[in-house]
C-alpha cells in the first residue's frame, strides 16, 4: 500500500498553507517599541548632600527589624565534642609504659616462653624492641588486658564505653608471626 505522489503533494501543500495562515494570524497587532534606556551617572555620595545637624541625626532612629537573638541558644560553630589539644595527649602518652603507647595492630607476637610460674609471650613493637607479657598485663592504647596466651595467639580483652553509655568488651587476637612473616 503505497501512497500516490499526488496525495503526498496535496498533503504537503495543505500543511504549508496551514503554517502560513497560523504564522500570519498573530502578527496583526504589534506592541509599540519600548523607549530606550538612558543611563545617567549617579552623583557621588556626599557631593550634593546637605550636612545634617547633630540634633537631626539623634532624632532619626533605626527601623525596628526582626533580628536573631542568640541568647540561650547553642553556637552552631562550636563542635559537639571538645577534644583535648594534641600537646596534652603527647605528654600523657610519654608517661605510659611502653606497651601501652602502641595500638595492638602495631605490635607483633613473636614467641612464647613456658616457665614453671606460667606462660610468657614475647611481643615486638614497630621499632624492633621486644617485651614480655603475661596473663593480666596491660597492652595497647585502649587499655587492653592479656586474658590468655597459647602457643599460637595472645587474646587481649579491651573494655570501652558504647554510644549509649554501656560498657562493652572486645577480644582482639594477636597471631604468632612465623619466620615467613605470617
Amino acid at each position: 500500500m503505497r501512497s500516490s505522489p499526488i496525495k503526498c503533494f496535496a498533503l504537503a501543500v495543505f500543511l504549508a498553507a496551514g503554517f502560513l495562515i497560523a504564522g500570519t494570524a498573530g502578527c496583526s497587532k504589534e506592541e509599540p517599541a519600548s523607549q530606550p534606556v538612558v543611563r545617567k551617572i549617579a552623583p557621588k555620595p556626599g557631593a550634593g548632600a546637605v550636612p545634617q545637624k547633630p540634633a537631626e541625626i539623634a532624632e532619626k532612629k533605626p527601623a525596628a527589624s526582626a533580628g536573631y537573638d542568640p541568647a540561650g541558644k547553642r553556637d552552631p560553630f562550636v563542635p559537639f565534642l571538645k577534644g583535648e589539644p594534641r600537646q596534652r595527649l603527647k605528654e600523657e602518652l610519654a608517661t605510659l609504659p611502653p606497651l601501652q603507647r602502641y595500638d595492638l595492630g602495631e605490635l607483633k607476637f613473636v614467641g612464647v616462653i613456658w616457665e614453671k610460674k606460667g606462660v610468657r609471650a614475647l611481643v615486638e613493637d614497630a621499632e624492633g624492641k621486644g617485651y614480655s607479657v603475661f596473663v593480666g598485663s596491660r597492652i595497647g592504647r585502649a587499655g587492653g588486658v592479656v586474658t590468655r596466651i597459647t602457643e599460637k595467639e595472645i587474646v587481649v580483652r579491651e573494655e570501652f564505653t558504647g554510644v549509649r553509655g554501656e560498657k562493652l568488651h572486645r577480644e582482639n587476637v594477636l597471631q604468632l608471626t612465623t619466620a615467613g612473616g605470617k
